[in-house]
């Protein structure tokens, strides 16, 4: 399984027009912000958990197949821990705020694994990259429920009113995120079909939440002040570590320690994809520059248009070395 810098950029044009077709959206009053909002809490609660199972069912049971899903699982629990430190180390750049400091240790260990990088997925690896996607998806929920709370307790004033910072362990295991992927590994597991209707159905769903998730991003993009998103300095630090550094270290560190070829560029592209969205939604209930973690979300989207195909010529040099 190779991924070339030709279909690493073809993929991510398709992502692009997109979200340039959600952009004009916006811009011509199609899609406002309350309209935004709603597709979002659609995706997130409705689309999502269909898309996460039909990546688990949509592969033939095979011991190979439950052995690299289970050691994805394991591998990505292992990226969210080296991403973590490296994202602790680097963001002692960032001098002008606390909580800036802290969302952007934040931003830079957790990426948008499910809605920017399944249609990638899907496009470099197909079904089984998708398959592999669902057991990411499962260690990013469980670190974004665990330790990110962690981080985000740390930079916010105690005495800041609103909701409190709380890790709950329930909510760990199930969530949107990881309880239609339990599901899906059941029937994987268990190889039960899903009746025909049925698994059109799951089909359908799955299908719808690609489009709109990119729509929502591009709409929220026109919303952004563009002139100071891009001429802020350390949103550009910021963005290259997220954007190249991190992954050319997942790179360079599971190339070194023997990983196959296959795992290697799969998880130098997760490693390549922008903030996750849920920054943005963290700091907004928590009352922690939500301005701030929407331009990071903003700015590393933008621009991981074009170093996603770089991440991956990157990642293929390194393994012919």
């Amino acid at each position: 399984m190779t991924v070339s810098f030709a279909v690493a950029a073809k993929a991510v044009i398709s992502l692009l027009i997109l979200m340039l077709i959600g952009f004009y959206a916006a811009k011509t009053g199609i899609i406002d912000e309350p309209m935004s909002k709603k597709l979002s809490r659609l995706t997130v609660n409705v689309a999502q958990p269909f898309m996460l199972f039909n990546a688990l069912v949509n592969v033939e049971y095979t011991p190979d197949n439950l052995r690299s899903g289970l050691s994805i699982l394991g591998i990505a629990l292992l990226s969210h821990a080296v991403l973590a430190l490296f994202a602790f180390l680097s963001a002692h750049y960032v001098r002008r705020d606390k909580t800036e400091r802290i969302l952007t240790e934040y931003s830079l260990t957790f990426v948008n694994a499910g809605f920017m990088g399944f249609p990638l997925l899907q496009a470099m690896f197909g079904d089984l990259g998708l398959f592999w996607g669902a057991f990411y998806v499962v260690a990013f929920n469980l670190s974004v429920w665990s330790y990110g709370m962690t981080v985000l307790a740390r930079g916010r004033d105690p005495h800041t009113p609103g909701e409190k910072i709380r890790i709950n362990p329930l909510k760990m295991v199930l969530n949107h995120g990881t309880t239609p992927c339990l599901i899906g590994f059941l029937f994987f597991v268990l190889q039960i079909d899903l009746p025909a209707p049925a698994a059109a159905a799951v089909g359908y769903m799955n299908n719808i939440c690609t489009p709109i998730v990119l729509l929502v991003i591009g709409a929220n993009l026109s919303r952004l002040p563009l002139k100071e998103l891009f001429c802020d300095a350390q949103l550009y630090i910021f963005s290259a570590l997220r954007l190249l550094a991190a992954p050319c270290l997942i790179a360079l560190l599971y190339h070194l320690c023997g990983m196959s070829d296959d795992f290697v560029i799969f998880f130098t592209i997760m490693a390549s994809l922008p903030t996750a969205a849920v920054t943005a939604m963290f700091a907004e209930i928590y009352d922690m520059r939500p301005d701030y973690a929407s331009k990071a979300v903003g700015m590393s989207t933008a621009l991981s248009m074009f170093t996603i195909p770089v991440s991956v010529l990157l990642c293929n040099w390194i393994i012919g070395l």
